[in-house]
């Protein structure tokens, strides 16, 4: 019964999208106010309480933004993806639970206006590359790629790029193995 929820659900939200690929599954309850930004691929899975979203205007600063989402990428309950600029998430990448994956931040700079009051900054865009895995709970920070087939540890926040075949963890996130091509194995990173 979830499954032909899920397809029917799917199926009438789809033409809001920039594009949705074949074999594409959202799972409600899922947040969306204009998705016509965001590009998903074939057969990926959107797990239950998302929000995904593509921010053309926050206050009076106008983006034009890009969400890109690759084949057979899967996103897991309760994810937060804000896009102001482009977003590109490869083909195969699989989002745990609970991940935050954000190119934009709030000011803060003028204390005496409210937080939520200040323009959105945007130091720039978030790609992560295909055959990621990102761990429960993580969360991707703007100005950041994740290079091709890097796990993230669960709880991890990535601040800085993290280059292809990694393993990062912690707060800030840093790359703790690396796989090495000549050994054909996964080695510590020094």
């Amino acid at each position: 019964m979830k499954q032909i929820k899920s397809s029917v659900f799917s199926m009438l939200i789809k033409s809001d999208f920039g594009s949705f690929g074949k074999g594409s599954i959202i799972r409600p309850p899922f947040t969306s106010y204009d998705p016509g930004d965001t590009y998903i691929g074939t057969n990926c899975l959107i797990a239950e309480g998302c929000w995904i979203q593509g921010f053309s205007q926050c206050g009076n600063k106008k983006f034009n933004p890009l969400l890109s989402i690759g084949n057979g990428t899967y996103i897991g309950r309760n994810g937060h993806i804000m896009a102001c600029l482009e977003m590109n998430i490869g083909c195969d990448v699989v989002i745990a639970d609970g991940v935050y994956i954000t190119d934009n931040l709030h000011g803060f700079e003028d204390i005496q206006t409210p937080i939520m009051k200040q323009e959105l900054k945007t130091p720039g865009p978030v790609t992560i590359e295909d055959q990621v895995w990102l761990g429960e709970r993580v969360c991707v920070l703007p100005n950041v790629t994740i290079g091709r087939h890097s796990i993230i540890g669960s709880g991890s926040v990535v601040t800085k790029s993290i280059p292809p075949y990694s393993v990062a963890v912690g707060i800030p996130a840093v790359v703790i193995r690396r796989y090495n091509e000549k050994n054909k194995k996964w080695e510590r990173a020094e």
